[in-house]
């Protein structure tokens, strides 16, 4: 029973420090000032994306990143989020697929962008 109780504490432990945690090497950048060997790439939801559209981005939702990162081309990655655990989540499991994620940017905090739609190449 202990082995059982102690199992589930390293389990909830686990899934909250990937949530939660800090990603090392991600900092919070300017996407005015990304260069042209970096991609952005809106990991909101489409909801939200939809009504706040970015220029010169792919638009992948966090839920479809790990069947659609094949659409990335194989260059640095800008993320943009709506909040921290999008940002810990997104990084995580683009570095597992191999992609370098340079930076982020929150969503609520660009205001220098106007509406175009996001690129989609398939």
């Amino acid at each position: 029973m202990i082995a059982i109780t102690v199992s589930g504490a390293i389990l909830m432990l686990l899934f909250f420090m990937n949530r939660y945690w800090p990603v090392h090497g991600v900092k919070k950048i300017d996407v005015n000032e990304i260069g042209s060997d970096t991609i952005l790439l809106d990991a909101r939801d489409y909801q939200t994306s939809s009504r706040d559209r970015v220029g010169d981005a792919y638009c992948i939702p966090l839920s479809y990143l790990n069947r659609h990162h094949t659409d990335l081309p194989n260059r640095k990655v800008a993320l943009i989020v709506s909040d921290q655990v999008e940002r810990n989540l997104c990084t995580r499991l683009l570095r597992k697929k191999g992609y370098e994620v340079i930076g982020y940017t929150v969503a609520d905090q660009m205001k220098s962008y106007h509406a175009v739609p996001c690129l989609c190449e398939k």
